[in-house]
């Protein structure tokens, strides 16, 4: 099937049944930001010395610039490179290469008594850094303050990586069936996680 119908299709299913989506995603709306333009892609894309991964490329240029989607929906190419968590708004570095392959966190964290200090501010500076998700998008706030990443630059561009420094759980590759998992990958679960409980509240409500 042409992977654009397919996306297409999905979210017109959802937005017929969108009362029965899940509890988090009810706050969305089913829509999407106008899509950028190819000469605007390629602007982005020259400004910050990389090459977007295809799959988010076709999705920003065919499907749209951010909306619908996991966590509290996706942010648009132009709010996904500020860390809006930090009290600054830094960008991220997109033309420096991501530094990790593994799940990441720092070892202090494992041992540190939470329930008698605080670590200090430098410690906790240092750990919510922009420097440790260089080359990458933060394209969904998940809540918390914990995102999802896109990785834009580096060995592991085109994954999809979970950000949850804001709860001290460090970095993790999203992972399916044992492989990491695209972009496209990572939105079309979701899609098919949300038809999956709408179908489930279809069937209890015929059989009541």
């Amino acid at each position: 099937m042409n992977r654009k119908k397919e996306i297409l299709e999905k979210l017109a299913f959802i937005k017929s049944h969108k009362e029965l989506v899940s509890f988090g995603v009810k706050e969305q709306e089913v829509s999407h930001n106008p899509c950028l333009s190819e000469a605007e892609i390629a602007a982005f894309e020259r400004k910050h010395s990389i090459t977007l991964p295809d799959d988010y490329r076709f999705f920003i240029s065919e499907i749209g610039n951010g909306g619908f989607g996991p966590g509290h929906g996706l942010l648009p190419l132009n709010k996904a490179i500020v860390d809006f968590k930090l009290r600054d708004k830094p960008n991220i570095s997109l033309n420096k290469e991501f530094p990790y392959q593994d799940d990441w966190n720092e070892e202090w964290i494992a041992s540190f008594d939470w329930d008698e200090e605080y670590p200090d501010t430098e410690i906790v500076d240092a750990y919510i850094s922009t420097a440790h998700i260089a080359g990458c998008l933060q394209i969904s706030h998940f809540g918390h303050g914990c995102t999802f990443l896109l990785v834009v630059n580096g060995n592991e561009k085109g994954h999809i990586w979970f950000d949850g420094r804001a709860d001290y759980s460090g970095l993790i590759p999203k992972m399916k069936d044992g492989h990491r998992i695209s972009f496209i990958e990572w939105y079309v679960t979701f899609l098919d996680m949300e038809i999956e409980n709408i179908n489930k509240s279809l069937t209890n409500s015929t059989t009541d």
